[in-house]
């Protein structure tokens, strides 16, 4: 009795059975096939008696069973055969392997661990030499950058009342005047031309553009300096102008009867012993004074905008003086606020100003009517000098002396220092 093996795989030299069946769909020969697929529970050979399947390493993955002597191969029909299973993964255990020459084998791969490491040397080694050059700078140059000190200043006082007038195109608007008082002209008429938004008064917004014609400055504090303000926008009810009754004429501009106002401000009882300065911001609009009532003799007469000026405050000990004693009465002056000096800058003669105002009012015989004198001489070196200057000096001195450290609360800063001044924006000096 003849029995049968099914294999789907059979390329064995030896030549066909006997007895061969042809199975439709199945080819009948397997030379092209290139050995990706495989079968289970299935020979290719004919399995001798008490002999096992040959197992060699190319056939690895065909199972071996013992079967009769007495069997032929068959080919397994198509309803019977397993699916074949793809082989990219799992490939055939190889005897000899052709490998090839170390440089070729995954060259790139090499070549880029290669470079890595080397870039790690290199990177290891400029650390250590960086390391070694910042000890290095810290051996030779231990110092570290100094930073700039920074300069500490106060601006010097100022208070004036200034007068805009209106360039509007409206008629109703048009040459009209408006008295104000300020601590900074440039910044003020700023904000009179940016409108109310921009901290202009609430009558000249949207009535601009303006010009600053004039300014009325060199106060003593910012209570005169208002006071004067007051006065020039009301000279029909003011203490000093009421008795006048001063009215504009009819061919008078309404800056021209600003101007007669100011200038009989100026020569009142009121404000007549002041420092004052009257200064013209915009020549185009300069004016004569009025013959009846031209600014009194002492008032300075100047032209050009208005420059801040900045006192420095110094850090250094020898850029102070000590208080001293007076040089009239020759006692000790202990407080800095009853200090006054001459403003010359030869000479430096300290002074109680009880003494010096006595001085003065003595030499110009106004000791019975006056508490200051308008004007003297320095006692020392003969430098003539106005009162309102040396109130002003004096209030500089205690300015900075805020400002400087605690041990030179006590000491008077000397006047030879430099000071400096911080001109207006370009847009404001046409």
């Amino acid at each position: 009795m003849e029995t049968f093996i099914l294999s789907s795989d059979s390329d064995d030299d030896c030549p066909p059975p006997p007895k061969r069946r042809s199975i439709e769909g199945v080819p009948k020969s397997f030379d092209g096939d290139k050995k990706m697929r495989f079968s289970f529970d299935v020979t290719r050979d004919i399995i001798l008696e008490d002999s096992e399947a040959p197992c060699s390493s190319n056939n690895i993955f065909t199972p071996s069973f013992r079967r009769d002597s007495n069997k032929t191969l068959l080919k397994t029909p198509v309803s019977l055969r397993r699916r074949s299973r793809s082989m990219n993964c799992m490939t055939p255990i190889v005897d000899t392997i052709n490998e090839p020459p170390i440089n070729q084998v995954c060259s790139a791969f090499l070549q880029k661990e290669i470079q890595l490491d080397d870039d790690e040397d290199e990177k290891e080694s400029s650390t250590e030499h960086a390391d070694d050059d910042l000890n290095l700078r810290a051996l030779l140059s231990p110092e570290k950058k100094k930073r700039k000190e920074k300069v500490e200043e106060v601006q010097n006082e100022f208070y004036g009342v200034y007068c805009l007038i209106s360039r509007s195109d409206r008629p109703c608007y048009k040459n009209r005047c408006y008295i104000g008082y300020t601590v900074d002209p440039n910044r003020r008429i700023m904000q009179h031309n940016g409108g109310r938004f921009k901290g202009g008064a609430k009558k000249t917004d949207s009535r601009g553009p303006w010009d600053m014609v004039c300014v009325v400055h060199g106060f003593p504090n910012h209570v005169a300096a208002l006071r004067f303000e007051w006065a020039w926008q009301n000279p029909a009810v003011s203490k000093s102008l009421k008795e006048k009754q001063l009215k504009k004429e009819r061919k008078e501009t309404p800056f021209a009867y600003q101007l007669r106002i100011a200038c009989e401000l100026m020569n009142s009882e009121a404000f007549s012993r002041f420092a004052l300065t009257f200064r013209w911001l915009n020549t185009k609009e300069e004016l004569p004074f009025p013959i009846s009532c031209a600014p009194p003799n002492h008032v300075k007469l100047r032209y050009g905008k208005v420059k801040k000026e900045m006192s420095l405050v110094p850090a250094k000990s020898e850029d102070y003086l000590a208080m001293g004693e007076c040089r009239l009465c020759g006692k000790d002056i202990e407080k800095l606020w009853g200090l006054v000096r001459c403003i010359s800058q030869s000479c430096h003669s300290h002074f109680h100003s009880k003494c010096l105002a006595e001085h003065g009012l003595k030499n110009k015989n106004e000791y019975a009517d006056q508490i200051y004198p308008l004007k003297s001489n320095c006692p020392t070196c003969g430098h003539f000098y106005l009162w309102g200057d040396v109130v002003r000096e004096q209030r500089r001195i205690i300015k900075v002396s805020t400002k400087c450290a605690e041990e030179f609360r006590n000491k008077v800063v000397r006047k030879d220092l430099p000071h400096r001044e911080i001109s207006p924006p370009l847009h404001l000096k046409k």
